[in-house]
This record gives structure tokens, C-alpha cells and sequence, in this order.
């Protein structure tokens, strides 16, 4: 099987430079990916092929063009395609200014008199290795800003949510201690403070499942068949849909590939999430799945319950969001903050639509689908 070749852009004025890089990389053979080479001679014309949308996985780089002052022409290559891996073409007369390029964004630079094949090939290679660990760097230090700046959100909304409750017992205590001679205040003043200890209880253990939930290491890579996960998710909620009289069907739901355990309660949120927030109706949950596009299964958690406004669709997912008093229905505002975390650690993505069997809510994500082909699929 021929791998496909890598596609190099050389701009080079001089043809002769041009026509002797050619020569270097026909006269290589390179053993790994060919190298496809395209050749422009000015700035103007580097521009047009690069706005082309087709893909470039190099650019050799003459500084010195016609139509470009020597210290713009990288400038304008790298504002054109910055992920684009560059090395410079220089001669001795400039080997300074060469140098500084590889502050400014180019790879790599190599002296033109002293190219040969074997060099040229592994500047290349080596150009593309390094912007991709570049490229790699830059994301994870995205990400760590990204989560350091949800951190610190989340240091003051978790600051916020355990004072509540700490308030609730710190003041029944108080009381209990003025009411000790009154039996009937006592026990209320106690049984207040009871039930805010074992809400900060449910909240300490939501946090935990929270943390969790992104953890690469136990999200695994296991074939899970999602009607199994209903079957024990509704084996776990019978209670909660006993008293709530809620009825659920579904529809056939695929195996996805991801970690069990959580997957499990990503199910077990939904549904109960139907069941509590649920209107004067008894509650009726539908579960669908379809095929999705590539290589992932689309899930529906359809429920007749209260519904979400249009402009809280997005933030229902955030943490510590309740839509609905608290004092009207129990809960952390985690449960939904969870189920995206899982989602998006097994690369789907969630979000919620008007349901289509009138009021309520339609929760959508998808999943990684498993092969019909893989001999382990069920």
C-alpha cells in the first residue's frame, strides 16, 4: 500500500534554485511518503495557492521575492495558513536574519548552498513533527486556561452552594439550643438541621460523580449495550417511578462504545430528571436512538414534563443550575452538569430540544457507535 504523498509549496524566484531542489528530492527516493512538490516564484502567486482549500502539509520558503521586502514575506505566509509548517530558504548573506525567523514562526531554515536530498527531506519531516507538537502544545494550554477559568468559577459557586446549607445548621443548632426546654421546636429545629447535613451530603457525593466523570483512565473502551443500561437504570429508578406513576418506552438502542459506570448514570439522571421535574400529567418517558454521522449513535430522552425556555437550553448544563426554586423541587443543579462532562468525555456532544410529543423536553447526545463489523459487538 503507497502512502499518500506529502504536498510541499517551494516559492523560489530563482529558477535554478527551484529546478535544483527538484532534483535533490527526485534523487533522494525518499522511503517513507513521496513528496509531491508544487513551485510558485512570487508572494502573489504563494497567496493564491494557499488560499485554495485543498491541503499543503509544507512550505519551503525564499524570503527574498520579487514582490515581498525581505522581513514580510513569512509574515505574509504565516497570516495566510498559520498552522502551516514553514521552512525558510536562505542564503549566507542572510543567515541572521534566517535565524530570527524561527522566533517569528517558521520550523526550520536550511542555507541553500549546502541543501542536499537527504537534508531536505528531514527539515521537512522535521518542520511537520514540530508544528504538530507546537499545534498540540497550544491546545493543551487552551485547555489548562479553559479549566483553570472553571475552576476558579467553581470554587465560588461551590463556596456559595456549601454556606447555604452550613447556614441552615449553624443557625438550628442556635435555636435548639434556646428552645432545649420545648420539645416539639427542638425536634424541628433538629430535623431542619438534619436535612441540610444530608444535603450537603448528596452534594459532596454529586461532586465526587462529577469529578469522575472525565476521568480518561475509567471512561475505558468497552462495548456497552445501551438497552442493558436502560434495563438496570429503571431497575434502579423503580421507586422513583412508582410514586411519580411514570411510564417509560423505548425504542431498539444500539451499543456504543465507553465506559459503563458512567454511562449507567448519565441514563439514570435523565430519566429521573423527567420524573422530577414533571408537570400535572403523570410522566411518560420515551427513549430513541438512531444512527448518527461519523461513527456515532444519536440518543433521545423524550419526557411530557415542564419544559425548558428557549434561552435556558444551554444554560440548564451548568453547574449548579436550577432552574426551578428549590424550595419547589429538591436537587444540586449538578445532574445535568454531569451528563455533558460524560458526553463530551466520550467525544458526543449533548444538548436539549422542545419535546415532540408537545410540552416537555427532548435530551439529545451522541455517542460512539460500535462497528456491526467488530467481532466483539454484540
Amino acid at each position: 500500500m503507497v502512502s499518500q504523498p506529502l504536498r510541499v509549496l517551494l516559492v523560489e524566484d530563482d529558477p535554478d534554485h527551484a529546478d535544483l531542489i527538484r532534483r535533490h528530492l527526485v534523487r533522494s527516493r525518499p522511503k517513507g511518503r513521496p513528496v509531491l512538490l508544487e513551485h510558485v516564484q512570487c508572494l502573489a502567486d504563494a497567496r493564491h495557492r494557499l488560499a485554495r482549500a485543498d491541503e499543503l502539509h509544507a512550505l519551503l520558503l525564499d524570503l527574498v521575492l520579487p514582490d515581498s521586502r525581505l522581513g514580510q514575506t513569512l509574515e505574509a505566509v504565516l497570516d495566510a495558513r498559520p498552522e502551516l509548517p514553514v521552512v525558510v530558504l536562505t542564503s549566507l548573506d542572510d543567515l541572521d536574519f534566517a535565524a530570527d525567523a524561527l522566533q517569528r514562526g517558521a520550523q526550520d531554515f536550511l542555507v541553500k548552498s549546502e541543501i542536499t536530498g537527504e537534508i531536505l527531506l528531514r527539515s521537512i519531516r522535521y518542520a511537520i513533527e514540530r508544528k504538530a507538537a507546537q499545534r498540540q502544545l497550544q491546545d493543551y494550554a487552551a485547555q489548562l486556561e479553559r479549566r483553570n477559568e472553571e475552576l476558579r468559577r467553581f470554587a465560588h459557586l461551590m463556596a456559595h452552594e456549601v454556606r447555604n446549607p452550613l447556614n441552615v445548621v449553624s443557625l438550628n443548632l442556635m435555636l435548639a439550643r434556646r428552645v432545649a426546654a420545648d420539645p416539639e421546636r427542638l425536634a424541628d429545629a433538629l430535623g431542619q438541621a438534619e436535612g441540610s447535613i444530608r444535603s450537603l451530603g448528596e452534594l459532596v457525593s454529586e461532586l465526587l460523580r462529577f469529578a469522575d466523570a472525565e476521568n480518561e483512565e475509567r471512561r475505558g473502551n468497552e462495548i456497552v449495550p445501551m438497552e442493558r443500561v436502560l434495563s438496570d437504570a429503571l431497575n434502579v429508578l423503580r421507586e422513583t417511578l412508582r410514586e411519580g406513576r411514570a411510564s417509560v418506552s423505548n425504542g431498539p438502542l444500539p451499543a456504543v462504545r465507553g465506559q459503563r459506570m458512567q454511562l449507567d448514570h448519565l441514563m439514570q439522571n435523565l430519566i429521573g430528571n423527567a420524573v422530577k421535574y414533571r408537570g400535572d400529567a403523570p410522566p411518560a418517558i420515551r427513549i430513541e436512538a438512531q444512527p448518527a454521522d461519523a461513527g456515532f449513535a444519536l440518543f433521545r430522552v423524550i419526557d411530557n414534563g415542564l419544559g425548558i425556555k428557549p434561552e435556558d437550553r444551554e444554560r440548564v448544563f451548568e453547574m449548579f443550575c436550577r432552574l426551578h426554586q428549590p424550595t419547589t423541587i429538591s436537587g444540586t443543579g449538578i445532574g445535568l452538569a454531569f451528563c455533558k462532562r460524560v458526553v463530551e468525555a466520550h467525544g458526543g456532544r449533548i444538548w436539549v430540544e422542545p419535546s415532540p410529543i408537545g410540552s416537555g423536553s427532548a435530551f439529545c447526545f451522541t455517542l460512539p457507535s460500535v462497528d456491526v463489523a467488530d467481532p466483539a459487538a454484540p
